[in-house]
């Protein structure tokens, strides 16, 4: 069981790389296709969206592992596709697809997690697994510095990203397998629905301006940008890895609670500071609150019922991917304050969404606990 979770712990790092590969290349892309390539972005996670919900139905109905391996090859194919790639339309689509398979692998991987994981370090396994997109992001800092040429750069990250195809081969098929499921839809069910949207609309808008301003706003305080980022992705990590074993004892709700606080704190630091430190500082500690989502996926896994599991979890995800992810650091750039002080604005109303949200989702760890 272990072997099958760290080739899925792997999977999913390869796949957040993927996704964030092109972020690091945007300047060089933008000199031969112009400031319009910037929206390769958008795209990925409009794809996101639509291939997290399509490929978890596929997997509820028909085999988790082969939509697993469809996800697979949505993602590394492309990604090796970027270096014949010479006109805009066509690398609109090609990111499209890689956002379809990413999103389509983290969706299966958060029903896998749930499943594999022993119930106490389901948490755990559940935020390791979403702490890799900071891991997969500043992996692809370091390949763009180590890479200049874009064509290398895509082809090397390519390549890396189809060792996915032989770590497969390890991930079992799931033992929840049903065709035949026909349950009802509850009002309770439809209320987490809605309720674990929200949540996730006020994460994904927090996380992703988050990860792509950042940059932006520490080169504007004239600090060290990249040693900065560096550390606070790497906190980042670890905080997700700690808030998921936290969780898993003290409760997903109680967790949650605390970072949202430390969340809310620090982006009305951010809205009232103007020392440069401070807000270098301030910028860490946000990577660091954003673990309130650090064991989400897992959390709606464990709620839905195991024959749907999958899609549930990724019709959850879907108004996050497409709104947080499709628009959300456009939604920041339209904000009238100033960048420093339109990220700040952004990130408190999203924690607030959070807070309002959790409120009111069961919680799941007395069941593990009996389980």
């Amino acid at each position: 069981m272990l072997k099958s979770i760290v080739s899925l712990l792997l999977i999913f790092l390869l796949a957040a790389l993927s996704v964030y590969s092109i972020s690091f290349v945007l300047p060089t892309l933008a000199s031969l296709y112009g400031r319009s390539v910037y929206f390769t972005v958008p795209m990925s996670w409009i794809g996101g969206a639509i291939g997290g919900v399509l490929l978890s139905m596929l997997a509820d109905r028909w085999s988790r592992r082969m939509s697993l391996l469809i996800s697979i090859f949505l993602f590394t194919i492309p990604l090796i596709m970027n270096i014949a790639i010479r006109e805009l339309p066509l690398l609109y689509l090609i990111w499209f697809i890689i956002g379809f398979g990413v999103n389509g692998e983290n969706g299966l991987s958060y029903a896998y997690a749930a499943e594999l994981a022993p119930p106490r370090y389901r948490g755990l396994v559940g935020s390791l697994m979403q702490g890799l997109y900071f891991i997969g992001g500043l992996i692809g800092l370091i390949w763009a510095i180590l890479f200049k040429n874009v064509n290398a750069y895509f082809l090397s990250l390519g390549l890396i990203s189809c060792l996915s195809f032989a770590l497969w081969f390890l991930i079992p098929e799931s033992r929840w397998r049903n065709r035949s499921y026909r349950g009802s839809i509850s009002r309770d069910l439809i209320r987490t629905v809605i309720l674990g949207s929200i949540f996730a609309v006020g994460s994904f808008l927090f996380i992703v301006p988050l990860v792509s301003l950042s940059f932006t706003v520490l080169s504007m305080l004239k600090v060290d940008s990249f040693l900065i980022l560096s550390i606070a992705l790497i906190l980042g990590m670890i905080s997700f890895t700690l808030a998921g074993r936290v969780s898993d004892s003290l409760g997903r709700k109680k967790t949650t609670f605390v970072f949202v606080a430390i969340s809310i704190v620090f982006s009305i630091v951010m809205l009232v500071s103007l020392n440069s430190i401070l807000i270098a500082l301030t910028i860490i500690a946000l990577m660091i609150g954003s673990s309130f989502f650090a064991y989400f996926g897992v959390w709606m896994s464990e709620v839905f019922p195991p024959e749907t599991r999958a899609t549930w979890t990724n019709v959850v995800f879907f108004l996050g991917r497409l709104v947080g992810g499709g628009f959300g650091v456009s939604l920041v750039l339209l904000m009238p304050f100033g960048l420093k002080d339109d990220l700040g604005a952004a990130l408190l109303i999203s924690s607030l969404l959070v807070l309002i949200s959790v409120i009111g989702l069961p919680e799941t760890v007395k069941i593990n606990k009996r389980n």
